[in-house]
């Protein structure tokens, strides 16, 4: 099953590669290719299927708008090597920028100099708090969150035992999501969050950590992933060890891992985030932005809504997706 997930994540990587099309995205990990008048979109990595639907809606809207944008991030999760990007997209002085910051912190400086230069800059997909962006767009995790446990507390007939497994105790998306799932889960008194682990958003290192869990407690009944490469490695210990069905497993976004999974029977909900419209809105608004048209005030948030995918809705589902 491991060896699955890594050649679906490659698979996925590759996508992204060859899917540059009419509006001029590259998908490299250094923003070498093109020249000023592009809208940059800086994702936190090019390794997670999540990202393949994200750049597909930045490009149908940038081709739809007769602009050009281009997708560019590090090959894994690295903060030092996204800050990098940045600041070689920004010395090109591009239209607009949308960023999904790895860490917060690290993307402040490169935000207020963008700024500074006259360049729109928008958070998408994850906040930037205490920054200069002009606003977020992307989920509303707390809430989102709220809807994951939800969909748990249901799989799991309201008791049991359960467990977390979290891409990143630090990342400010993913601390809500958190936040969201506890608090629902506080609604059913009968169930008691017996462990939380992190993954460092890695598809191998989530199945390592949810088979540790899985060992440590047998009488677990209920397992969540928080971030996008969670739940494929919870899937994955799941049918290792032969515990699909009587773990009910839920997590975020409909990737292939994902759908393999709630197909194989090992996953009971799918929290599917939005991330074609996430990006297809944030090419409008910032060429919006750079044209001096923007209706939205700093400081906006426009959340992009997340539907609760569960088994007899999944075929329905992945046909009228946009793509």
């Amino acid at each position: 099953m491991r060896d699955a997930l890594k050649a679906g994540v490659v698979l996925a990587v590759a996508a992204m590669a060859l899917s540059g099309c009419g509006s001029g995205g590259g998908g490299s990990s250094a923003p070498t290719a093109g020249a000023a008048g592009s809208y940059i979109f800086l994702p936190k990595s090019l390794d997670n299927p999540y990202w393949v639907d994200a750049r597909k809606g930045m490009e149908d809207a940038a081709t739809k708008l007769g602009v050009k944008a281009e997708f560019l991030g590090p090959p894994n999760e690295n903060a030092a090597a996204q800050v990098s990007i940045f600041e070689s997209a920004l010395a090109r002085h591009p239209l607009g920028i949308a960023v999904s910051p790895n860490d917060p912190g690290t993307v402040k400086d490169v935000i207020s100099r963008a700024r500074a230069a006259g360049i729109p800059v928008i958070a998408w997909d994850g906040p930037v708090p205490d920054s200069q962006v002009q606003g977020y767009i992307g989920t509303d995790n707390v809430a989102a969150g709220e809807r994951e446990g939800e969909a748990l507390a249901e799989a799991m007939g309201n008791k049991g035992k359960a467990a977390v497994v979290i891409g990143s105790l630090s990342a400010p998306n993913l601390k809500q999501r958190l936040q969201g799932l506890l608090t629902a889960l506080g609604k059913a008194p009968d169930i008691k969050v017996v462990a939380t682990e992190e993954s460092g958003e890695s598809v191998a290192t989530a199945q390592d950590k949810a088979e540790t869990i899985l060992q440590s407690n047998p009488d677990l009944t209920g397992m969540a992933g928080i971030g996008g490469s969670d739940l494929p490695g919870i899937a994955g210990a799941l049918k290792a060890g032969g515990r699909c069905g009587t773990v009910k497993a839920v997590g975020f976004d409909v990737v292939p891992q994902g759908i393999e999974g709630m197909r194989g029977g090992c996953v009971a909900a799918l929290v599917s985030q939005k991330p074609f419209g996430m990006t297809a809105q944030a090419v409008k608004l910032l060429v919006d932005m750079h044209g001096g048209a923007a209706t939205h005030p700093d400081g906006f948030s426009i959340d992009t809504g997340v539907v609760v995918v569960k088994p007899g809705d999944l075929e329905d589902f992945i046909a009228h997706a946009p793509h």
